[in-house]
């Protein structure tokens, strides 16, 4: 039987490994824009927005223990911005759109999660750090495809999606809670990856420029 030390979900950041989604090159992983034109899957097309764009990685693993999970993804934005997400990409589509990842032959989605900011909200301050004002994490969860309610993944449909390891892009976008005009100059978002049935989690620091020898 495992025991709570041996239930781990990992899943580690990477760099993006996919040039062209949203026309961001795999290194730009913080950048904001004005409204342009349409992009199917984009949210905030007519509005001044900022991209939030990471890899991750989830190898090969047995999920002992787990019997379903849900994956979790929160990030310390301000307070003055709402973030929307978009689907885990896998590869480039056409143009500028993104093949979805796919588990249990349905793509993911994120719904909004207060629970899962509080928890990295907890996480975070649990080692000793400070909160910045005007700052808070704003949490996700796997969902539906209506994005209304938590999709949890058996261990069964994780083993088939994951098989000997994952490599993944993910993409968000922050804007104006009161909708504005006003350009939003880009800055650091720290992201934190979890699951709803582990203890396993990480931190790290996305960068409107990407230091030499990033992760």
């Amino acid at each position: 039987m495992a025991t709570a030390q041996d239930v781990l979900f990992r899943i580690y950041p990477r760099l993006p490994a996919i040039d062209g989604i949203f026309d961001l090159g795999s290194n730009v992983l913080i950048s904001s824009h004005s409204p342009h034109g349409r992009i199917p899957e984009h949210l905030h097309d007519h509005m001044p927005h900022m991209h939030i764009r990471y890899g991750f990685e989830i190898p090969s693993q047995s999920f002992q223990g787990i019997d379903a999970a849900a994956l979790e993804v929160a990030m310390f934005v301000k307070k003055t911005h709402r973030v929307d997400c978009n689907p885990i990409f896998v590869a480039r589509g056409p143009g500028a759109e993104g093949v979805c990842l796919k588990i249990a032959g349905e793509d993911v989605h994120w719904v909004h999660s207060e629970e899962v900011g509080k928890k990295a909200t907890d996480l975070f301050t649990g080692t000793g750090r400070k909160l910045t004002d005007g700052y808070r994490f704003s949490g996700f969860r796997t969902s539906d495809l209506q994005e209304r309610s938590t999709r949890r993944y058996t261990r069964h449909e994780l083993l088939a999606a994951v098989g000997l390891g994952l490599r993944c892009d993910q993409h968000f976008q922050a804007t104006w809670i009161e909708p504005k005009t006003d350009p939003i100059e880009p800055y650091d978002v720290i992201i934190c990856l979890s699951d709803d049935a582990s203890s396993f989690h990480t931190f790290f620091r996305l960068q409107p420029t990407v230091s030499l020898g990033a992760w």
